[in-house]
């Protein structure tokens, strides 16, 4: 079901960005095509270190202004939220 899987055996931990770059890495996917969803701001931190943006998750341990003042770009209020956000922040493909 996972198409990667990164571990700290494979990169630092957060809120170094190595394993998102990894990840990226094996994917093949550029930092502007994705999207991190956290509930942390060492998730948040990492995510603008590897240049993706990041999606903070406030139902989580950490209170919303804790993960804006981290890097979150926008904050989600409940899991439900995550698929609109997702669409809202993918980058539009040219259909032409």
């Amino acid at each position: 079901m996972l198409d990667v899987v990164i571990t700290r055996r494979d990169a630092r931990p957060k809120p170094a960005p190595d394993g998102l770059i990894a990840a990226l890495s094996r994917l093949h996917v550029p930092p502007h095509r994705v999207v991190f969803v956290g509930d942390s701001p060492s998730d948040m931190t990492a995510a603008g270190a590897a240049g993706v943006l990041a999606l903070g998750a406030t139902w989580g341990w950490h209170r919303a202004d804790a993960l804006r003042a981290a890097g979150a770009d926008h904050l989600l209020s409940d899991p439900t939220s995550i698929g609109p956000s997702l669409l809202h922040h993918l980058p539009q493909i040219d259909s032409t």
